[in-house]
């Protein structure tokens, strides 16, 4: 195959610390490869580079038989090389056809020729969007579909993708490989970061594993199973697919009864809830489940007949009222993580906990050892601030500070997005005994396997509506998925689970 680019001997400093190591390898005109490796490894770095955004300390790049060293973005772009980032920023007051033709070489194209093309690019690539629709309307997740229909139009030669698909549904995961696979027939190369299994498997042609700055290891993923690959990236056997043991407790903890949001984003909403239950939340895009998390904890305006704790009438119309009745969240939102980048690992994972003497501070920071630890948040000081770290041990970051937070409920909104599939596994045992314990915890995912391996019973909802509620001993991938997508018979009122439940009780 002919090479599109050669990488050689690259590396990158930040401050004290060695980003990459002296990084080479080739990428193959057509071909999609897989960026994968635990979080903080190098894999971001590595793409800003290619694509841009940052310098390299040493070593030198090709890009087509030319040698190649972009100072911007926009150098990248005009050698054709096109990137979204792991936390990409749009601008909300463009429409979806700006958006698509933002670079600057389409500035001669009339508002009416960009609808027009943008149009046609979304139609082909499988998605129904507005092309006069504001960027700021959209979800996160349709906004990084339509930063991928850009790259189309930029006609780049090859794409960098960090993680666009993090909390992608299944039904999104497929439109978004659709996408993927056009780039390849037009004969662009793809470099793709991902943590999910599934997509290494079903869509990456070869892997390229990053550990610590390095590459330690290639290999093609097809027909290998989950097991190996998981092994081929983290270096230890990990088990998928166990469910969780059957559970007893009949206590409610949190009930809730006819919850609505004024905007009719929820309607009519229903939830009991057990004390030590994991208890999970999907939906497709715009289903309710971000906009009835908020309204539990106070974020958005609700009504209901009934929120009770422990059987106790409570009040929630703030995010404070729910700290104060024990209850936690976890956004979805980058910028709602709670955490504070200019602070250090210590002081974010302790902050929030009530005063404490020398003793009690000397076994909170084992505390916070331990768990950075168990995480595997990579870094040599737990007094380095929080913004010197990658963005998926950020996120472990601010999901360490809920899960030991003293919170007797846990609203997790896409907890594991960003997060390297070893560490989610850990994290999946941290929520089992955290529930064990008896903390209730409330799952948002668009991961069906996750919520089948760690959830007791999971609620799929539709247009604002809990539709279902399903036992995980009894659900499937497909079951879950096709509730969402609303392909089975409508039920005249929600669905009965295993133990005779309403689904909405």
């Amino acid at each position: 195959m002919e090479t599109l680019l050669t990488v050689t001997n690259v590396t990158k400093n930040h401050d004290m610390t060695r980003a990459l190591k002296g990084v080479s390898f080739e990428i193959a005109r057509g071909e999609v490869v897989g960026l994968v490796g635990e979080n903080g490894a190098g894999k971001s770095t590595l793409l800003s580079i290619l694509g841009g955004w940052t310098a390299p300390t040493s070593g030198s790049m090709e890009l087509d038989g030319e040698p190649y060293a972009p100072q911007s973005p926009e150098e990248a772009l005009a050698c054709g090389v096109g990137s979204i980032q792991q936390k990409f920023v749009v601008d909300p007051d463009h429409t979806v056809a700006q958006n698509i033709f933002r670079a600057s070489f389409h500035a001669d194209k009339s508002p009416e020729e960009q609808r027009e093309r943008a149009r046609e690019l979304l139609e082909s690539s499988g998605l129904d969007f507005d092309p006069d629709a504001r960027m700021g309307d959209l979800v996160r997740a349709e906004q990084a579909l339509v930063e991928v229909v850009r790259l189309i139009a930029e006609e780049t030669q090859l794409v960098l993708m960090d993680e666009v698909a993090a909390t992608f549904n299944d039904f999104e995961i497929a439109q978004f490989h659709q996408i993927t696979r056009r780039l390849v027939r037009e004969g662009r190369s793809v470099i793709y970061i991902t943590h999910r299994i599934d997509e290494i498997s079903s869509l990456v042609g070869r892997v390229i594993v990053l550990r610590e700055g390095l590459i330690a290891r290639e290999f093609h993923p097809r027909a290998m199973p989950a097991t190996e690959i998981a092994y081929e990236i983290t270096q230890r056997e990990l088990v998928f697919g166990r469910r969780p043991d059957e559970f007893e407790d009949e206590h409610t903890r949190l009930y809730v009864e006819h919850l609505s949001t004024p905007d009719g984003h929820v309607r009519d909403v229903t939830l009991a809830l057990r004390r030590g239950e994991i208890f999970g939340l999907t939906g497709l895009r715009r289903a309710g489940m971000t906009e009835l998390a908020s309204a539990l904890v106070g974020v958005t305006p609700a009504t209901w007949s009934a929120y009770r704790i422990d059987g106790a009438d409570v009040e929630v119309t703030s995010p404070a009222d729910a700290l104060s009745h024990g209850i936690g969240y976890l956004s979805d939102r980058d910028d709602e993580l709670g955490i504070t980048t200019e602070e250090s690992i210590a002081k974010n994972l302790l902050d929030g906990r009530v005063a404490m003497g020398f003793r009690e501070e000397v076994a909170a920071l084992r505390e916070v050892v331990a768990q950075v630890q168990k995480l595997r948040i990579r870094t040599t000081d737990i007094q380095s601030d929080v913004g010197k770290l990658s963005g998926g041990n950020q996120q472990k970051i601010a999901l360490a500070r809920w899960m030991g937070s003293g919170c007797e409920i846990l609203i997790l909104n896409h907890p594991t997005r960003g997060i390297d599939v070893g560490a989610r596994q850990d994290i999946g045992e941290m929520l089992k005994e955290l529930a064990q314990r008896g903390t209730t915890i409330v799952l948002i995912s668009s991961d069906m396997s996750e919520l089948l391996e760690l959830c007791n019973r999971t609620a799929v909802m539709r247009d604002g509506v809990v539709v279902s509620v399903q036992d995980n001993a009894e659900s499937t991938e497909d079951t879950l998925m096709r509730e969402a997508l609303g392909v089975m018979d409508e039920p005249s009122e929600p669905r009965q689970s295993r133990r005779g439940e309403r689904a909405a009780v």
